[in-house]
């Protein structure tokens, strides 16, 4: 699909990393035409609410989104799950295409045994996919593999210029997928979701981001080394735990000397996630690095904003988000 703007120098690419003080994230992200103030397209990654707060809703409701063009839910923890029966009931309809993982379905077969506010959410996305509409996916890779999930063009209306849009799946493996799945069949009662957990790379013109879910050290080692070349901005995995260490191997692997611009992490109060000992190891690849935080306001978010032409970028911090460097 072809998007025509007036001036593809005004697009920017609006990044949006939520996170509350004990646990749980969300990420937003918008292709917006400030010359309109229109969003051309919009996606969301995971979500989580409290009593308090519903943060990705309030984001959703401040750019005047009506239908969320694309819901990835990376994996069905809690902490990347609740709220999302809101995100269904408010903001999203038969046009938009959801993401799980492979075996993630809401059946009785499944690895899992869901509380009954992740089955609810389940029957929600699973009753849009009826009739002749297919909207509902679930994602899985070959070893070494990549899947493209989306791919729009922007272009100028008066003049040459364009740049792509491009989303890729570059997580879960279904190898990992099937081992866990006998296991399960073999007896064994927990099964770790992490191994379940769906990772993207946004190329968004010269741009690249790594939106990582909770992907753990295994599942890393199988990201072939090219999807960390040139990174512009990295949500790093599982709030930055001693799982995920693999990322700062596969980014020094492809390390040329010049840094990636900015990453991001979320936290999880109880398991003392990030890891301040882990961030600053990201010093050596990265300019800036933020948190949502862990203070007393409830939530934090990091909003980046990429000029995609320009590959300029500016980071606001809200709320409890805090910068390490």
């Amino acid at each position: 699909m072809t998007y025509f703007v007036e001036n593809i120098n005004e697009i920017t690419l609006d990044v949006f990393t939520i996170g509350y003080s004990e646990k749980g994230e969300s990420q937003v992200i918008l292709l917006y035409d400030n010359i309109k103030n229109q969003c051309l397209f919009c996606f969301v990654i995971d979500c989580y609410s409290t009593a308090t707060f519903h943060k990705t809703k309030d984001i959703l409701d401040q750019y005047n989104i009506s239908n969320i063009d694309y819901f990835i839910w990376t994996h069905t923890d809690e902490d990347h799950s609740v709220g999302i029966d809101i995100l269904v009931d408010n903001y999203c309809s038969a046009k938009t295409n959801f993401y799980l993982p492979e075996g993630v379905d809401g059946s009785e077969s499944d690895v899992f045994s869901y509380s009954d506010d992740i089955k609810n959410c389940l029957e929600k996305i699973n009753s849009l996919n009826k009739n002749q509409n297919y909207s509902v996916h679930t994602l899985t890779l070959p070893t070494g593999g990549n899947l493209e999930i989306a791919r729009k063009t922007i272009k100028e209306e008066k003049t040459t210029k364009q740049f792509n849009f491009q989303v890729f799946c570059v997580a879960p493996f279904s190898a990992i997928i099937r081992r866990r799945k006998l296991a399960k069949e073999a007896g064994v009662t927990h099964i770790n979701a992490n191994d379940f957990s769906i990772a993207t790379v946004f190329k968004v013109g010269e741009l690249s981001l790594l939106f990582s879910g909770d992907i753990e050290n295994q599942t890393i080692n199988l990201i072939p080394d090219y999807h960390f070349e040139g990174l512009s901005y990295v949500k790093t995995p599982h709030h930055t735990s001693n799982t995920s260490t693999k990322l700062l191997d596969k980014i020094g692997n492809s390390f040329d000397g010049i840094k990636i611009p900015t990453a991001v992490t979320t936290t999880y109060k109880v398991f003392n996630l990030p890891k301040s000992e882990l961030i600053e190891e990201y010093r050596k690849f990265v300019t800036s690095f933020n948190s949502t935080g862990r203070g007393t306001e409830g939530y934090g978010c990091v909003k980046t904003v990429f000029n995609v032409i320009k590959k300029e970028y500016t980071e606001e911090l809200i709320g409890d988000a805090i910068k390490h460097f």
